[in-house]
């Protein structure tokens, strides 16, 4: 199934589940600190989904801010968000397995963007695409599922969701991520191995490859307490992977 399809009927619920307790007290707080202060920058936010990053980008402080994503539904509901909170982000509809110069960005995000690769070409093609619009000495800060992350052990559910394995090849398993919340719903990815990523990374210009893990904000720790993310952080679901363009 094309991303883009996975995400016509879905877009309201996706956007739903990306406010929930995980994003907000783990991802993102993690994200924000891998980022730090974008005063002045330009940035572009690839598999910008409904905005979530790319007014984040807005937030730390970036002068310039491109969303794109594949989904035209996804990008409808960013704009409509852009409408009734503007924040001055701009957004539209691309494709990152193709590679299009956008402009020359200092920064490119891309949360859950390359684990809808599902071959080991469009993969690297992503990575080119993205390299293709990040200036020398720019960078790329991604969120991608956990190359370490065991399946199955639905110890994930306290925080709203659960994954399967629904198949496997050569440095890759095939995931299926089920949200139980409100709605149930549900999307499929490609879980990378690190080999997988950082052969790409290398392929495709970038280097100084880093993988930082989630911490709980303080403020999810206020909330729930520290035993309640004791299972997410023993076997995290994402990492944050963040790398250097080199010059030429």
């Amino acid at each position: 199934m094309r991303m883009s399809d996975q995400y016509r009927t879905i877009s309201r619920q996706y956007s739903a589940a990306r406010k929930d307790d995980h994003t907000n007290y783990l991802e993102t707080p993690t994200v924000q600190s891998v980022l730090g202060d974008l005063s002045g920058a330009s940035a572009i936010d690839y598999a910008c989904g409904t905005g979530h990053y790319s007014r984040l980008l807005k937030r730390l402080g970036a002068k310039k801010v491109l969303g794109v994503d594949l989904s035209p539904a996804m990008i409808d509901v960013a704009r409509h968000e852009e409408i009734q909170n503007p924040l001055g982000v701009a957004y539209e509809v691309g494709d990152a397995a193709a590679t299009a110069v956008l402009g020359a960005f200092d920064v490119a995000t891309a949360a859950f963007l390359f684990n809808y690769a599902e071959d080991e070409q469009t993969l690297a093609q992503m990575f080119r695409s993205v390299a293709a619009n990040v200036i020398p000495d720019g960078r790329l800060v991604a969120v991608v599922p956990n190359p370490d992350f065991i399946n199955g052990r639905e110890d994930t559910l306290p925080y709203g969701f659960f994954l399967e394995e629904i198949g496997e090849g050569p440095m890759r398993l095939r995931v299926r991520m089920t949200f139980v919340g409100e709605e149930k719903f549900w999307i499929e990815f490609t879980q990378w191995s690190r080999r997988a990523y950082e052969d790409a990374l290398a392929q495709t210009g970038f280097a100084d490859a880093e993988w930082t893990p989630f911490a709980v904000s303080k403020e999810g720790i206020e909330r729930y307490g520290q035993k309640f993310w004791d299972a997410i952080l023993a076997n995290p679901k994402s990492v944050v992977l963040s790398a250097r363009k080199e010059a030429a």
